[in-house]
């Protein structure tokens, strides 16, 4: 983007271009790329005077149930950003569509599109056909129209991010798991691929009492599932998942048991100053933690 993508923006800006779409590739997450543009646009910036107006998402339902719920490493679709881009689809997919102001939703299938919706932040816009995708949509009426990347950034972060909800009459459902209690170590690493069933996925944080500053990240695609971490915390520490998914009522039932029984009990809060700093045998799904 620095050596091609900004100095042709500048350069077409100078020659008086006045509007550009920019298509990112398809696996380029646009949280790795909007902000940065945005910050490429204030007075010193090399897009002075230019103005981010907004990040659209397009998606093809008929598609997107198979690319969210099944494990589809993107090598296996031709496109991986690098040869040891390991990524799935529904890992960036799940992204994209939180970070994007518009959502663009092509094809006809129910289950996709209810699918979609669900994962869709309730102050976006959804589009279903490309002739309502219009320059004010894109660009504004009046021409003020400006992205917000921290907004943006907020409805993906693991600590931010919400349940929206939408329609269920294809089967579809989320659960919105939350608690001011932690993960118990054991349980987490005996239980979690519970918590990781098939025909869902989820999102989310949680804490754990040996690492009570960490904000622990959890991500399920595809009965894969995925933790990392996202900082420290700003604020008091939570635990909270957003699971989706399309499978049989009794897994969201299993997966809402299954995460109540690994929250630490009352009775072990009472002495969970006794884990801080303790080895709870996690080390290796926290590499370089701090």
């Amino acid at each position: 983007m620095r050596e091609a993508v900004v100095p042709a923006l500048a350069l077409m800006r100078a020659e008086g271009c006045e509007r550009a779409v920019l298509a990112l590739p398809v696996a380029l997450e646009p949280i790795a790329v909007v902000p940065a543009l945005v910050d490429l646009t204030q007075p010193d910036g090399p897009l002075a005077g230019c103005a981010v107006t907004t990040s659209v998402h397009a998606v093809s339902v008929d598609v997107a149930a198979g690319d969210l719920l099944r494990h589809t490493p993107l090598a296996e679709r031709g496109l991986e950003l690098a040869e040891d881009d390991t990524r799935c689809t529904g890992e960036v997919l799940m992204v994209s569509l939180g970070y994007a102001d518009v959502l663009l939703a092509l094809g006809d299938d129910p289950l996709g599109s209810d699918l979609v919706e669900h994962l869709r932040p309730l102050d976006t816009l959804r589009v279903d056909h490309l002739d309502e995708l219009t320059s004010d949509v894109l660009f504004g009426s009046a021409g003020g129209l400006r992205h917000d990347p921290e907004a943006a950034v907020r409805r993906v972060h693991p600590a931010s991010t919400a349940a929206w909800g939408g329609p269920t009459a294809h089967g579809v459902w989320t659960l919105d798991l939350r608690s001011d209690r932690p993960f118990h170590p054991g349980r987490l690493a005996e239980r979690a691929t519970e918590l990781a069933a098939d025909g869902t996925l989820a999102r989310g944080c949680f804490w754990l009492p040996t690492r009570p500053d960490t904000v622990c990240t959890w991500e399920v695609n595809g009965d894969t599932a995925s933790v990392g971490t996202a900082g420290r915390w700003d604020g008091e520490p939570a635990t909270h998942l957003i699971v989706t998914g399309t499978a049989d009522p009794d897994v969201r039932d299993r997966i809402r048991t299954v995460f109540a029984r690994m929250l630490m009990t009352e009775a072990e809060m009472a002495g969970a100053l006794a884990w801080v700093g303790a080895d709870d045998g996690l080390d290796e799904w926290f590499p370089g933690e701090e």
